[in-house]
């Protein structure tokens, strides 16, 4: 296969796995859907089904063995191991209780959030453009918030998005940081945790689900079989989105990844309103016109600065220890990114 042939193909695989796991997600487990309200054990099986199919990549070779040399410190595996299940499981219970609009906006206010953390708590300094592109995102989400309110009253929903937006911009920070401190890709970083991850979850998912549902998992019936086809499919797309991480990363430029993400979104949003209908407000369309106008113009007034690192990371010969990607695997790690 050509290179260009094969960077289309990685490209598509990433974007494609991308939109379709959460349009995959919201049919299982909406109410419109089949009802499978247990996020939690949704995250496990994920974890589960990636990591098998990680042993047997890397039995094949397709897929490099993580390095056992590095050595992950306790207290850093469980602190990162709460936060990056936290994040998971909100963004997992978000999608459940939420339009997808929501949805998907609250997650493009993950990076504004993790700017003003940094600006806080690190005293990073944001061009005046920057900011502008951030407050923008902000704004957008907000109003997207109050019309979800309005149309649906979901103020559990709401707080959830709101939380999510907290838990993942931690996670990232946290990921960005044990890169740093310990010297690792996040491909390790993934093998360090993902066990830890995937028992936790497996153990106390069942009893999560059940304070958000008030049904136990193992009460549900597949009375549908195409209900057990989606939780199946969810599984291979969890696998896909992991697995067409791997391929991209250091493949493609901090610009194709942010062309990339805006791709995904508009997908989800379109795709979205197309499968599951809906109200969409003039309110919800100016916030989401905002947010990812926000966004775009955030990647742009930062494109500067990411074409440096890069060219530092590739003098490196360590892309991700310049850009560290969050590891991938329960919703959008998957993160179902």
């Amino acid at each position: 296969m050509s290179n260009p042939v094969r960077s289309v193909a990685m490209w598509s695989l990433n974007v494609l796995s991308g939109v379709c796991i959460i349009i995959v997600n919201k049919k299982l487990m909406g109410s419109k859907g089949y009802n499978f309200n247990f996020p939690t054990c949704l995250c496990a099986l994920h974890f589960l089904f990636t990591s098998m199919s990680s042993k047997v990549g890397t039995k094949l070779g397709i897929c490099s063995p993580p390095d056992k040399s590095i050595i992950f410190p306790w207290r850093d595996l469980w602190t990162f191991t709460v936060v990056a299940n936290l994040s998971i499981i909100s963004l997992n219970t978000s999608l459940m209780f939420n339009s997808i609009v929501l949805y998907q906006i609250s997650k493009l206010a993950i990076v504004p959030f993790t700017c003003l953390v940094e600006m806080a708590w690190y005293s990073r300094q944001f061009s005046m453009a920057t900011i502008f592109c951030i407050v923008l995102t902000l704004v957008g989400m907000a109003m997207v918030s109050i019309s979800e309110l309005r149309v649906s009253t979901n103020t559990i929903g709401v707080v959830i998005a709101l939380s999510s937006i907290v838990f993942a911009g931690l996670q990232q920070l946290l990921c960005r940081h044990y890169q740093t401190k310990h010297n690792m890709p996040s491909n390790d970083l993934l093998a360090q945790t993902a066990l830890a991850q995937g028992s936790t979850l497996m153990i106390f998912g069942p009893v999560m689900d059940f304070l958000f549902s008030q049904r136990w998992v193992s009460t549900y019936e597949f009375s549908d079989i195409r209900a057990f086809h989606f939780l199946l499919l969810s599984c291979v797309l969890a696998m896909g989105v992991n697995f067409s991480q791997f391929l991209v990363l250091g493949k493609f430029s901090a610009v194709t990844f942010q062309l990339m993400g805006h791709l995904k979104t508009m997908l989800v949003l379109i795709l979205g309103w197309y499968f599951f209908g809906g109200i969409v407000t003039v309110t919800q369309t100016t916030g989401m016109c905002l947010a990812i106008g926000g966004m775009v113009g955030y990647g742009y007034t930062t494109a500067p600065t990411k074409k440096v690192e890069s060219a530092d990371a590739n003098d490196d010969n360590d892309e991700e220890a310049q850009h560290p990607k969050t590891p991938t695997g329960g919703l959008d790690r998957v993160n179902v990114k």
